[in-house]
């Protein structure tokens, strides 16, 4: 047993001093093994004359097998054995480490640690009992759960609102302490690999005792303990066990390492718009209004008393809490009455945070506008202190940093999770196999112990020229009983079965193990007949005595059964005895009939199989490699023999071994050996692997014995009893009707309705409802309650439990049905109305029936597991950063109730809880970050800053990003299986169908009864009618008709007689005609058939060239002139063709390209003159008249203009356009209005809105301007998906209103004073008290009184506009009617935090994901971004994408004078570009250094720098020109450098002289900002961010466009909104710079709103005027026109912006990784310039190697490269040259790894004169041939005169380099023009182990 012992856990090997002093041994060969390498080759250095050039093969590196890493549990394969290691150090496993000092140690769990071999801490080697002691608890599965919930308990005190007592911590630290003692006493500390701190997670842990100990000794560093915190990110190390969380903590930290270019970019783009801020904005937001100081004071005053009276804050305007900033520019704020506008008084808004004064504060407010958090209040203090006209910086600001930076980090993260779910999805297949491959094998070895033969133990190469041995191969059912191997025999085993496990002694060290995936891919044409199924039968091994290799015949006819209940196994042999020929057996058969012989793909018993020499596999392999590629089980019943010869990692054993000696083996027996053919297949072999087939996937694995089969019949009694329901077939009679009643289609669609109005009857709850009104929604309740609970009782009773819970609706609908009942038997009790919110997921229902809503429920439940880990993900980061804020910043918080010059008592956001802090971090997560800082700042200064930005970052950039990732990835698996989805049938169709049918048929009935009355008025001559007669009658009237595809039949039919085509009117009836009619309409059928005959051919493709129409269509259908004869007569008359010439005459006039034209000019001035149409007008009465004058004339030239079309194209062609329809309905809009005014009736209410609806006119040009209309018929394609994730955002929303209704109703209102101040408690308790003291009490303006109002109040939340309001209210709410009072409802919280994650991240996110999953439709179709493209934009599309087709360029002349050359030298120069940029680089810096209020020196020297400046780019500039000349202005960067140098320089000349006139200096300032452009030019060196800007390059077309069509959409709006919103209040969010008065100002105000910034002040403006409680006409109509424009623009428009750059940067991006970019291709020509001045497309042979080297990755092919660049095979032209594209296409094929060409440029022959003479490895080998012969010569002469003296054979030598090179000449000639002649043949076979002659 001992023996077996060791055999079976030859894996592991305990680490012993042997062990170590043989990896000492190891380490000291390999050593000694490099020396003298480098001593050899030194000496070849030495004689490289004599000896001949031979490449060094160089081995690739090895590297540590992944499967074997420290952390991972074992491999399955290994699992077996190890159980007597566990915690006990062995042998390190990894071949990898063999020579390397490292052990290993297995912990309980499987888990693999490796350890250091060195002495820890310089005095513990691996044998001392103290570290051996450490490594025991160390691996102990114990320690980490002890670790792990040490720092969960730790985490929870420190969320403790009071710290924990000093003793609490200390314990912690003692724990942690002994922690990182033991993992120091077990691995050492820092010197060598795998120690304590090789490891970063260890640092954390380190750093972390370090602080606990300074703080406890020295008392005066403070509270470090927030420091402690970081602690948690430990779990994350934990939760990366978990595969799920595997992926997301994976994804998240591929995404933050790949974020590093976009953050470069996103820091420089921000940088340059913080500087164009600075100087633009800086000092401009201090203005204010300061009260005139004439009416306090008097004109006549002093300087002193002016400015204290100035500065006095008193005498400034004041709002709320804030100064109002003003500006005296055009378009800005203005002061009220009274009140001047002066610049520079006292602090900047928002606690004197919001300013652009200097770089910092100017970054953070760039910052905030890239996130758009509370950026409309950024927004409206420039404007109103510089103007309008300033709304520019901004759209450049939202557009290019915010929608493109914030979605390419989108991008990325969502890229990293793509790639990481399919890097994990990879992993778990490689382990599930390899798992079951494990199985497979255990199960072998199971049954082979149980009879294991000592046969195999010793044998030896088996010989198939033996008799004896070829009479074992080849056994039929002859041999029976004496078919036993022979135990002591040492002869092999039958070949054709695997050897036994234990065959093999631990031979080397070699790979024990190969993970190595297989190369996938069979020869398709020879499929073998044996499916993979059979591969994981068990079959007998060749050691086991009792197992045979039976024939054919003996398979057919076997019994096969399981093993005997006795547990004895039956041999093959003692079961051949009794043959059963016909019948089978009576029990089950069982998968072990698979004895079958098996092949080994790799021989199992040579160490490495004759075909291929090189590859060695240890014995080890050959059993644990049950790969499905490697090893077969079963023989193919066909070989391909060249594809064994082709092939060698699928080499079978059987090639191996058998392919060479298969002349002498017993042809019979396919099985053993087959031939090459097919045609040894005996039909017997494939029905017998049929069987196994048909059993083996019936009954896998099946080896128990037999369990007796007393309990499994009472489990079945009771099962059939319980759940199946079969009792008596009077039941099943019932259960029958039952379900023919309960699954019929209508009953589904009665239930349908049930909960669609059951579902209205919830929403009707409101607030102070009906007595009536509420008893009749309990009685609908309880009598829907009722309907459903029947509805699952009938079900379960038709489809029996077993099957009814199957179904996972049916769980849903009696899940619901219990809660509703519970509801209504308990409803007495209080606190249980929170159970009817349950009732509300029946809406869900809908999903059965509703496809969309299916889809969607199916996408939220695929990521519902990937949601769950990501809101763990998402919990632990929100709990560090919500504990860190707490411990840093909690006691400052304090101030706020202490410090009276802050005061005002602690805000409502704030770090003094865990509960506080968890929603700040939160609120953070949402984007709302800024205002939580100014309050953080106010109180402990600006460590905030660093803390909410890094929140920022990594919690909603990264981390929420997630959400979408997620979404995006489930929306591209739906995509798929959504055909899948279609095929299931739907029962609310088929209900609708069979209306529809029922329709066709009243239909056709009441036209029956039409015909027949018909008939009896008019009597018709009687048609005898015959197959006959019929038939020419049809062909005529065929031939008379005209008609469009499709209608010729139906035509047909008319003219048939009436019965017949009665018929045939009901096409939804299934048969087309009436029986009566059958013969007369054979005709029809036989012409039918003949159509179908034709149509089956192969269809014919006809090019056919477009010929555009030169005339108009028909004026009237065919069937109008053929049924009214007396319109073709007039058609054929003189005025007809009169008329007919004016219609061609009109048609060319529409056709002319400037008719189209003047119609756009004419509705593009009629838009303009809408937009003037402002609050203003009344007091400009010329204008008004003017503009009244010029809308009838639009109005007239569109009638016109329609009128012609109607002339041109006809009323068909007209009316089937649906951009005319549009054009035709705007201008009966216009008519009617016309009409209106003409009758006095303009100021009617009715009227007054069609005017508004005038603002649609701009839609006209849509239809004309390309580019739009493009975008608008991709938008028009997403339409119907878009609306139906509307609905199911509604259906989600509904819920959460309708549970915000049960929760909040009649809870917002409350009493407030004169002043709208709400009153505290102790003044008023109850609404009675607030009526009776003469308060008001009042509602707030969104609130939860119905579902209307909760729908727009969770509009607001999911925005995240105006949602602190709403849920301050929820949380101070109390009992309706009782005054609110501070945080009384605190937990209210988690309401809204439930419904931002499902009803905002996920809900709207899905809007973004219906939009690119539309993309990726479209692309399937051949559209992709290109549908938002014109044909224009398209070509610059390709261009932009195929810049490789470039041609070398010219490189630029040297200039003659020797100055000129020595000045072109240094500008063309790498070095004086670096200089350049660092120049450009300090400049920005000094620029950074300006700020408001500098000191006089300061400002002196940033002006004497700054000419500096300006003096060293205009000499680089002016060099330039002299180096260059007139080339220096063909570089585009140059051109940008000389206007820059230009502007500067005139800036600088006129700052003075510009002060007067209207110029701003702060413009000329900007200018030089510019200049920091340049930077851009080091992008070149960095790849990451030149894919980042290709990827904008590419975008742009289609952004401008979806630009277009957003500005489109704010025209019209700001129309509309003038018209309705003129006379709005200035309150909230308007006032007299941001408002509806004028379309400029409409214009702002709803760009600031398209990213659904400040709409919740605006809506509150404009229903000001609306009464509380009070309906209002104003509060619907505002309502919709914000709710439309946020849908339209926020949620469609602006994330067709995210869709097209994400699609955009995924495409970069697949650029760069499969393969090269245009930018590796100008990379080549650029520096082939350097080797090629003239252009000449060619270089030197001898060139060919340093410039190769000279490329940049990943073309470079690095030195020494002599052997690649022989490999790659380059042709070589006349005069030794090569050709430019011949070395791009060898350095490309060798990049992407092909030898087929790619789709590279055509070489242009015809330009050059191109002959190829020889190539690099046709000279390596003439280059070998003559050295060949030289050393034989040399050989030969020395022989012949080794008599000779030294210096005779050095002259000798001599002569035979000579003769040598005489000789190449010749070889290098007769190689050239017979190059396949048989002596260079055998040149090439002698040296077929060389690279180079291959």
């Amino acid at each position: 047993m001992d023996e077996e012992g060791v055999e079976e856990y030859r894996n592991f090997r305990p680490f012993t001093r042997d062990s170590l002093f043989n990896i000492e041994r190891r380490i000291a060969e390999e050593q000694a093994a490099k020396e003298a390498h480098k001593l050899k080759e030194a000496g070849d250095s030495d004689d490289s004359e004599d000896e001949i050039e031979e490449p060094s093969h160089h081995e690739p590196d090895p590297k540590p097998n992944s499967k074997l890493e420290a952390g991972r549990k074992l491999p399955p394969s290994l699992e077996e054995g190890s159980g007597r290691f566990v915690g006990r150090p062995i042998e390190d496993l990894d071949e990898y480490y063999h020579n390397q000092k490292t052990f290993c140690v297995i912990g309980r769990d499987k888990t693999i640690y490796r350890f250091n071999a060195t002495n820890a801490l310089f005095v513990l080697s691996p044998f001392n009992p103290i570290r051996r002691v450490a490594l025991y608890i160390l691996v102990h599965p114990l320690f980490s759960v002890v670790v792990m919930l040490t720092i969960i308990v730790n985490c929870v005190f420190m969320t403790m609102t009071e710290g924990p007592e000093e003793y609490v911590e200390q314990i912690f630290t003692g724990i942690y302490t002994f922690e990182a003692t033991t993992k120091i006493l077990a691995r050492g500390i820092i010197l060598t690999p795998f120690t304590y701190l090789r490891d970063p997670w260890n640092w954390l842990d380190f750093f972390v005792i370090s602080i606990a100990y300074l703080t406890m000794w020295i008392k005066s560093l403070g509270n470090l303990s927030a420091l402690r915190t970081f602690r948690v990110l430990r779990a994350l190390k934990t939760v990366a066990v978990i595969p799920g969380l595997k992926t997301i903590v994976g994804a998240l930290l591929e995404a933050v390492r790949r974020l590093r270019d976009v953050m470069i970019l996103t820091v420089f783009v921000l940088s340059i718009f913080a500087l164009v801020g600075m100087q633009l904005y800086s000092g401009g937001l201090r203005q204010k209004c300061v009260l005139n100081w004439t009416i306090e004071l008097g004109p006549n005053i002093s300087d002193i008393e002016w400015l204290s009276f100035v500065n006095d804050s008193n005498n400034w305007w004041k709002v709320g809490d804030d100064y109002i900033v003003c500006g005296n520019g055009s378009g800005a704020g203005g002061c009220k009455e009274n009140y001047t506008c002066l610049p520079d008084l006292g602090d900047n808004p928002n606690f004197g945070y919001t300013s652009f004064d200097n770089f910092g504060w100017a970054l953070l407010c760039a910052f905030r506008l890239m996130t758009q958090d509370y950026w409309e209040s950024l927004y409206k203090l420039v404007l109103r202190a510089e103007g309008s006209a300033h709304a520019m910086y901004f759209v450049l600001v939202i557009l290019l940093g915010s929608f493109y930076l914030v979605n390419l980090i989108l991008a990325i993260v969502a890229m990293s999770y793509d790639e990481q779910q399919k890097q994990d999805a990879a992993d778990a297949a490689d382990e599930a196999a390899e798992r079951m491959e494990e199985e497979e094998r255990r199960e072998i070895l199971s049954q082979m112990t149980k009879s294991p033969s000592d046969a195999s133990f010793k044998s030896d190469q088996y010989n198939p020229d033996k008799a004896e041995d070829k009479e074992r191969v080849s056994l039929t059912s002859d041999q029976s009983g004496g078919s036993h191997l022979h135990p002591n025999s040492k002869k092999r085993g039958s070949v054709s079965l695997p050897g036994s496990p234990f065959a093999y002694r631990r031979s080397s060290r070699g790979s024990q193990f190969s993970w190595k995936k297989k190369p996938s891919g069979r020869a398709t044409d020879r499929q073998p007949l044996v499916y993979q199924t059979l591969e994981s039968l068990p079959l007998p091994f060749a050691d086991d005595s009792a197992a045979v290799t039976p024939s054919s015949e003996d398979l057919c006819n076997f019994p096969f059964h399981k093993n005997a209940p006795n547990g004895r196994r039956y041999s093959f042999a003692s079961q051949t005895r009794r043959h059963w020929p016909d019948a089978r057996p009576p029990s089950r058969r069982s998968s072990f009939a698979s004895n079958v012989s098996r092949n080994s793909r790799t021989s199992r018993y040579s160490v490495h199989s004759p075909l291929d020499p090189l590859k060695k596999e240890s014995k080890m392999d050959t059993l644990f490699n049950f790969t499905r590629k490697g090893s077969q089980r079963v023989p193919d019943v066909v070989v391909d023999k060249p594809r064994l010869d082709r092939d060698n990692d699928s080499v079978s054993s059987l090639g191996s071994e058998c392919v060479g000696e298969k002349q002498k083996m017993s042809p019979t027996n396919t099985f053993l050996c087959p031939s090459p053919t097919a045609a040894n297949v005996d039909i017997k072999d494939v029905m017998v692997l049929k069987d196994l087939i048909d059993h083996a996937s019936g009954h896998r694995r099946s080896f128990m014995s037999v369990v007796s089969v007393q309990p499994e019949a009472v489990r079945d009694k009771l099962m059939n009893y319980l759940c199946l329901w079969n009792c008596s077939p009077n039941f099943k009679k019932l259960q029958y009707f039952v379900s023919l009643f309960i699954m019929d289609a209508f009953v589904d669609l009665f239930i349908t309705l049930c909960i669609v109005v059951n579902t209205g009857f919830m929403a009707l709850d409101h607030w102070d409802m009906n007595e009536d009104l509420k008893s009749v929604s309990e009685f609908a309740n309880t009598l829907f309650t009722g309907i459903f609970a029947a509805e699952a009782f009938l079900k379960i009773l038709a489809l029996s439990p077993i099957n009814y819970f199957k179904d996972n609706w049916n769980v849903f609908d009696s899940f619901i049905v219990f809660l509703s009942l519970m509801e209504l038997m308990l409803e007495e009790l209080p606190g249980l109305s929170v159970l009817r919110a349950f009732r509300l997921l029946r809406v869900f229902k809908l999903a059965k029936s509703w496809p969309t809503l299916n889809m969607l429920i199916a996408i939220v439940g695929r990521t519902m597991g990937a949601l769950g880990n990501l809101t763990i993900v998402l919990g632990i980061v929100v709990f560090i950063f919500a504990v860190m804020g707490q411990q840093l910043f909690r006691d400052s918080y304090q101030r706020y109730i202490n410090d009276s010059d802050i005061g005002g008592g602690m805000p409502r956001w704030n770090f003094d809880d865990f509960l506080h802090s968890f929603m700040i971090i939160f609120r953070v997560l949402c984007g709302e970050w800024i205002e939580s800082m100014w309050g953080c700042m106010r109180v402990a200064g600006y460590a905030c800053v660093p803390f909410f930005l890094l929140t920022m970052v990594i919690g909603n950039l990264v981390v929420l990003n997630l959400f979408l990732a997620l979404l995006l990835s489930s929306f591209g698996a739906e995509s798929l299986q959504r055909s899948e989805a279609d095929d299931e049938p739907n029962k609310l169709a088929e209900a609708v169908d069979r209306f529809k049918r029922f329709g066709a048929w009243v239909k056709v009935k009441i036209i029956v009864c039409l015909k027949v009355k018909l008939r009896r008025k008019t009597k018709r001559p009687v048609i005898a009618l015959s197959p006959s007669s019929s038939r020419p009658e049809l062909n005529d009237a065929e031939k008379g008709l005209d008609l469009p595809d499709g209608e010729k039949v139906g035509e047909t039919t008319a003219l048939l007689p009436r019965r017949c085509s009665v018929g045939s009117m009901n096409k939804d009836s299934k048969s087309m005609l009436g029986s009566e009619a059958s013969s007369s309409s054979s005709s029809l059928s036989e012409s039918e058939k003949d159509i179908k005959v034709e149509a089956d051919g192969e269809p014919e493709i006809n090019e056919v060239d477009i010929v555009y129409v030169k005339e108009p269509d028909d004026c009237l259908c065919k069937v109008c002139t053929r049924k009214f004869k007396c319109l073709a007569t007039i058609e054929e008359s003189k005025t007809g063709q009169l008329w007919w010439k004016f219609r061609c005459f009109m048609f060319r006039v529409t056709e002319h390209k400037y008719f189209e034209t003047f119609i756009i000019t004419m509705i593009l001035a009629s838009s303009s003159a809408l937009a003037l149409e402002d609050e203003y007008l009344g007091e400009r009465p010329i204008l008004k008249a003017i503009l009244m004058y010029l809308d009838k004339c639009f109005t007239a030239i569109f009638i016109l203009e329609m009128l012609v079309k109607w002339v041109a194209f006809g009323f068909k062609t007209y009316f089937t356009d649906a951009w005319c329809w549009l054009d035709f309905i705007i201008v009966s809009l216009s008519i009617v209005l016309l009409a209106a005014e003409s009758f006095n009736l303009g100021d009617l209410g009715a009227i007054k809105a069609l005017r508004t609806l005038r603002a649609l006119r701009p839609l006209r040009a849509v239809s004309r301007w390309e580019g739009m209309r493009v975008v608008v018929n991709a938008l028009i394609k997403a339409i119907p998906s878009i609306f139906n994730v509307l609905l199911v955002c509604l259906v989600f929303w509904l819920i959460f209103g309708i549970m915000g209704v049960q929760l909040f109703a009649g809870r917002f209102h409350k009493c407030v004073d004169a002043d709208g101040t709400r009153l505290n408690i102790s003044v008023v308790d109850h609404r009675n008290q607030c009526e009776t003291q003469n308060y008001t009490w009042t509602n707030s303006k969104i609130n939860f009184d119905n579902v209307m109002n909760a729908y727009l109040a969770l509009f607001q939340v999911a925005t995240y506009k105006g949602w602190t309001d709403i849920m301050n209210d929820a949380i101070d709410s109390r009992q309706p009617n009782y005054q609110p009072l501070y945080e009384d409802n605190r937990y209210m919280y988690m309401y809204f935090v439930l419904f931002i994650i499902f009803g905002s991240f996920f809900t709207l996110n899905l809007f973004i994901g219906v939009i690119i999953d539309n993309f990726n439709q479209q692309k399937k179709k051949g559209g992709s971004l290109e549908m938002f493209m014109t044909d224009d934009q398209k070509k610059y599309y390709m261009a932009m994408k195929r810049m490789q087709s470039k041609s070398p360029q010219k490189s630029i002349p040297k200039p003659k004078l020797w100055i000129a050359g020595i000045i072109f030298d240094v500008t063309t120069n790498q070095m004086f570009d670096i200089g350049i940029m660092v120049v450009i680089l300090l400049n920005m810096i000094t620029m950074m250094i300006e700020h408001e209020g500098m000191t006089h020196e300061i400002d002196e020297a940033l002006k004497y720098i700054n000419i500096v400046f300006i003096a060293i780019f205009t000499l680089e500039c002016v060099l330039k020109i002299i180096g260059l000349r007139q080339f220096y202005f063909k570089i585009p960067w140059n051109v940008f450098d000389f206007v820059v140098v230009i502007l500067s320089i005139l800036a600088l000349s006129l700052a003075g002289f510009f002060e007067n006139f209207f110029v701003s200096p702060t413009l000329l300032r900007v200018i030089r900002v510019f200049r920091v452009g340049r930077v851009l030019r080091l992008v070149k060196s960095a790849k990451g961010i030149r894919t980042l800007l290709f990827s904008l390059a590419v975008s742009l077309p289609a952004l401008f466009n979806i630009g277009l069509l957003l500005a489109l959409v704010m025209f019209i709006y700001a129309i509309m909104g003038m018209n309705f919103f003129m006379k709005a209040e200035e309150e909230y969010g308007l006032d007299d710079a941001f408002n509806f008065k004028t379309f400029f100002r409409s214009f702002i105000l709803l760009f600031q709103m398209c990213t659904s910034a400040g709409w919740d002040g605006v809506l509150n403006g404009l229903i000001a005027r609306c009464k509380p409680n009070e309906s209002c006409t104003e509060y619907t109509i505002a309502t919709m026109y914000l709710v439309t424009y946020l849908v339209i623009s926020f949620l469609v428009v602006v994330n067709m912006y995210i869709a097209v750059i994400l699609e955009n940067f995924s495409q970069a991006t697949e650029d760069v990784q499969q393969g090269l970019t245009p930018d590796d291709f100008d990379m080549y020509y650029e520096k082939w310039e350097k080797y090629d001045p003239d252009a000449t497309q060619y270089i030197p042979l001898d060139m060919l190697s340093d410039f190769v080297d000279f490329l940049e990755e990943p073309l470079q092919l690095q030195k020494p490269n002599h052997f690649m660049l022989v490999k790659l095979d380059i042709p070589i032209c006349d005069g030794d040259m090569c050709f430019c594209r011949d070395i791009l296409d060898a350095l490309t094929k060798n990049f992407l790894g092909t030898t087929e060409t790619p789709d590279m440029p055509t070489q242009q022959e015809a330009e050059t004169e191109y002959v190829v003479v020889s190539s690099t490895l046709k000279r390596q080998k003439e280059h070998y041939a003559a050295k060949i012969i030289q050393k034989a010569y040399r050989t030969f002469r020395r022989k012949k005169h080794g008599s000779e003296s030294d210096d005779e054979e050095n002259d000798i030598d001599e002569d035979c380099v000579d003769n040598g090179d005489a000789e190449t000449v010749v070889v290098e000639t007769t190689s050239s023009h017979a190059s396949d002649t048989t002596e260079q043949q055998k040149t090439v076979e002698l040296h077929a182990d060389s690279d180079i002659v291959a």
